[in-house]
């Protein structure tokens, strides 16, 4: 069995897979304050330690929690992680001025879309940050939009102004909001799926053919009913990374 962990900077997304089969996934906060030991506890209380843990793979945006993670790994089922990075075998021709640059989450999510789906692909993932992304006709990472997250753009709004409150982040039922709450929600939730929509007409008019669209990520669900054209699928990047997980030799 292989466990795969996604190190996000709000959540942390923990998969069990059996070869292809994805069997249990497990979400927690992410703190960097908790130490080695913390994780160990966490984990532990997660997935047992009495399963067959054979293999590990970690994508993390989280540098200062990488470490602290993949010991309390290493210390529960005596292996080491591996760690994404450039270095890894991935099969992805990666189309961007420099790819050095490219965040192991979009590679991931990336390759996980791409066996999954194929080529021509518009991925959105929508956590922390929002990120559009393409996988062309050819299937190479072919570069897209970092953008503001749902939760980031409340928060900012909110911190700077004296009488607006956070509301919940859900979608309004009209464009017109006639209260404060539908308004903040319009604003922020029903601009970021415009927003998501007309990227994705002008990466089709910039590339010149159509794309199959994803939308993926901790808030993909708050669009449900507003990105209709999309495919919803929420573990990509647990996809993807254990698909580098065998091209790396892994395969358990």
């Amino acid at each position: 069995m292989n466990l795969v962990i996604d190190l996000g900077n709000t959540m942390i997304k923990f998969g069990l897979f059996e070869q292809e089969r994805l069997i249990k996934t497990f979400l927690v906060n992410t703190d960097r304050n908790k130490s080695e030991d913390e994780y160990l506890i966490i984990i532990r209380s997660l997935i047992g330690d009495e399963l067959k843990i054979e293999g590990a793979i970690i994508s993390s945006v989280v540098p200062t929690l990488t470490l602290n993670i993949t010991n309390a790994i290493k210390k529960l089922y005596g292996i080491e992680c591996l760690i994404v990075s450039k270095n890894l075998k991935t099969k992805m021709a990666i189309k961007i001025d420099n790819p050095n640059e490219l965040g192991a989450d979009m590679l991931v999510g990336a390759i996980g879309a791409h066996k999954k789906y194929g080529n021509s692909l518009l991925v959105c993932d929508v956590g922390t940050a929002t990120k559009i992304y393409i996988i062309d006709k050819n299937g190479a990472f072919n570069g897209g939009i970092i953008t503001t997250g749902l939760g980031a753009s409340l928060r900012s709004l909110v911190s700077s102004t004296s009488l607006l409150l956070e509301v919940p982040l859900v979608a309004p039922k009209k464009y017109i909001g006639r209260n404060t709450k539908d308004c903040i929600q319009s604003g922020v939730v029903l601009g970021q799926a415009l927003m998501i929509q007309e990227f994705a007409k002008k990466f089709e008019t910039e590339l010149g053919y159509g794309l199959k669209k994803i939308i993926t990520g901790g808030f993909c669900k708050v669009f449900s009913e507003n990105l209709e054209d999309f495919i919803f699928d929420n573990d990509l990047t647990l996809e993807g990374l254990n698909e580098v997980f065998k091209l790396n030799g892994y395969e358990k």
